[in-house]
């Protein structure tokens, strides 16, 4: 049976991506998802952070956020305590563990780049980072594009509401 693999840009790096993803979970099963490590990372950049610091640096909610804490907490990751003058703040501490976790997944980032990157010449290497930054650049600009012609929209709606406004 023969299947036709797509030669769509689209689909090509959407199995690069599951490829990835599939071989890094073979390096290391029990690795935590992208954004664990994430806040992993920021708490041992700013060890003795708290929640509501780390939610609004991370971009998220804080009930989103609890949900990673209690998992990072639970794998020994990282320790909350409570402020002894003022039980109401909570700050978050890297452990040792959670070093020792940062650390064994950017070795296994290394070996994970290496191995899906090897097929390449140091030129095409390049030359592909070359085409990932121009598509990102391109779907960057289409993106500001959208986002001024959504403002441009709300701004002409508001100006016909306030035109209908004046004439009541």
């Amino acid at each position: 049976m023969y299947i036709l693999k797509s030669r769509d840009i689209l689909d090509s790096f959407q199995r690069l991506h599951r490829a990835i993803k599939r071989r890094s979970a073979l390096i290391n099963p029990e690795s935590y998802g992208r954004s664990q490590g994430r806040v992993l990372r920021l708490i041992a950049a700013n060890d003795g952070i708290n929640a509501s610091d780390l939610a609004n640096l991370l971009e998220i909610k804080p009930p989103s956020l609890t949900v990673k804490l209690k998992k990072l907490e639970a794998d020994g990751n990282i320790i909350r305590r409570k402020d002894e003058i003022d039980n109401r703040f909570t700050y978050i501490h890297i452990t040792q563990k959670g070093y020792a976790a940062i650390n064994r997944r950017d070795e296994d980032k290394k070996t994970v780049k290496q191995d899906f990157s090897d097929c390449l010449s140091a030129e095409e290497k390049i030359l592909f980072c070359e085409m990932c930054d121009r598509l990102s650049a391109n779907l960057n600009r289409i993106l500001d594009e959208e986002k001024q012609a959504q403002v441009e929209e709300r701004i002409a709606k508001n100006r016909l509401v306030m035109e209908s406004n004046e004439y009541y």
